[in-house]
């Protein structure tokens, strides 16, 4: 992304995809060829924290700051999805008789490698969804809990019709974006897994075609004609 596109939400509040408000863009950290490579947010107070711009995206005409969850499941994502096309290109070639076959089995064998060593990073990942997918359920129940707890006070008398309208509405419109998120993750969870699903499948027909390809031993014949 580059900073020409960033420059003009300096200063002004950035959102996640959920439309919730993460900080106040401050400052921009660029390369000499204008590329982003972080921004800086004021999240309150006096604390800022840097984010990187591998978690920038555009949603519209806005900048949004995507949760660490999303970008990291987006990258493992197109990541595996490369190799595993890759792979899949090199299979084909195969059967290409004008190619030197050494040459691709070298690469196949490197590009398998690779893709193991996402698969070990995808598990990270999923564990990370499935741990946000727990934290967004206990904010749901305390969200619940307030909005119960803010219905008491004013069925008590404790708290007049306007702020109770205003508080009300300002809780479930944060539930409404904790339930868009938790979808998302679970969404998110299912690509991932079917992703995952077609490479697990390809390693099993290799190791039936290997199972097959073994010599078979002819069985022994008894003579019981005695």
């Amino acid at each position: 992304m580059e900073i020409t596109l960033v420059e003009k939400y300096v200063g002004e509040p950035v959102k996640d995809p959920f439309g919730r408000i993460v900080g106040t863009l401050v400052s921009v950290y660029s390369n000499v060829d204008g590329e982003v490579e972080a921004v800086e947010l004021a999240v309150g107070g006096n604390k800022f924290t840097r984010i990187p711009s591998e978690r920038l995206s555009k949603k519209g005409e806005e900048v949004v700051v995507l949760p660490e969850w999303m970008a990291e499941a987006k990258s493992i994502y197109r990541k595996m999805d490369t190799a595993i096309r890759r792979i899949k290109a090199l299979e084909t070639m195969m059967s290409n008789s004008e190619v030197n076959k050494d040459i691709v089995i070298e690469m196949k064998k490197k590009m398998e490698q690779q893709l193991q060593s996402l698969k070990g990073k995808l598990g990270d990942v999923k564990k990370m969804l499935r741990e946000r997918i727990g934290e967004l359920e206990d904010q749901i129940l305390e969200m619940d809990r307030a909005l119960i707890n803010l219905q008491m006070s004013y069925m008590a008398g404790e708290i007049s019709d306007k702020r109770y309208q205003q508080a009300a509405s300002a809780i479930r419109h944060q539930k409404e974006m904790a339930y868009e998120e938790k979808k998302s993750v679970k969404e998110w969870i299912e690509k991932l897994e079917k992703l995952e699903k077609p490479t697990e499948e390809s390693e099993g027909v290799q190791n039936v075609h290997h199972q097959v390809s073994q010599p078979s031993v002819p069985p022994i014949m008894l003579d019981l004609s005695d």
